[in-house]
């Protein structure tokens, strides 16, 4: 296994745990983006592939995740927004400033939205994966409408509602190992519960306008046996971007990342090595 130096990043006051594997400061470095309640973990078979082939990583905990600081389950995109600027901050002041995006789910959100704020960032690329580009079509049906505007006129009351009731483990995870394995991690399970200003805020996203702003080469990768979204939801982001820009529908889940890392990183290498990203 690569090793990695476990680091910490400041955003908003909070300490972010971040791991960085470098292998060579004056090569790329690929920022990884983690998925909803989720943690760096999702990384940790995925990283190493992209260090052999010559690329820096730092995969790190948004704040309110894994082991970074931040109240559980209060957030927002805005939030991760400046987690994401803290650590492209990080890489340019300790290695340099050639940058890729690499976010999966709520990562590829994040990778977007941090772009389309800070367009003078002068990121190298972005990689989006599975993004949830508008959440509220695929998540919300009528009746959980109905009950979060209910929730709403509570919100005084400080409850959180578990992200399990709407996509349990097995709809974003094809590896039943893996399943078992994420179930039993109490730093995903404690970040899964969220309140209802997080899901309002949530629900409320839309990568469309902001993916419109973004001018930097973007691979937008949707797999084809993803359970949890429609196919729709990449062709509304890619329809949206600006070139260059592809689409590739690869032969994975939601998460490919965990569920298939070798098969991902090969699509993900190949696109880069076709990149003028100097």
């Amino acid at each position: 296994m690569t090793n990695y130096k476990e680091i910490e990043i400041i955003s908003d006051g909070l300490k972010l745990y971040g791991k960085l594997y470098l292998t060579d400061k004056e090569k790329p470095t690929i920022i990884l983006l983690h998925g909803l309640g989720f943690h760096s973990f999702e990384y940790d078979n995925f990283a190493p592939l992209l260090v052999e082939a010559g690329y820096n990583c730092l995969a790190f905990d948004f704040r309110c995740c894994g082991k970074s600081e931040g109240k559980r389950g209060h957030w927002t995109l805005d939030d991760y927004v400046e987690d994401t600027k803290n650590a492209v901050e990080y890489i340019k002041e300790n290695i340099n400033d050639s940058i890729i995006l690499y976010g999966n789910s709520l990562g590829a959100d994040a990778a977007i939205a941090f772009l389309s704020k800070y367009p003078n960032e002068r990121i190298k690329a972005i990689i989006s994966a599975n993004c949830a580009t508008k959440t509220a079509d695929f998540v919300l049906t009528p009746f959980r409408k109905f009950l979060f505007a209910l929730a709403s006129l509570f919100k005084f009351i400080p409850f959180k509602v578990n992200i399990n009731h709407f996509i349990p483990y097995p709809l974003i995870i094809d590896t039943p190992e893996k399943v078992k394995e994420v179930s039993a991690d109490k730093l995903v399970s404690q970040a899964r519960s969220f309140s209802v200003s997080t899901y309002k805020d949530i629900f409320s996203w839309d990568m469309t306008k902001k993916i419109s702003t973004v001018k930097v080469p973007l691979l937008i990768l949707q797999g084809k046996k993803d359970r949890l979204q429609p196919l729709d939801q990449a062709n509304l982001l890619f329809d949206a971007a600006n070139q260059p820009k592809e689409l590739s529908l690869i032969e994975t889940g939601h998460l490919p990342n965990i569920d298939n890392p070798k098969y991902l990183s090969e699509i993900v290498l190949k696109w880069l090595s076709q990149q003028n990203l100097k």
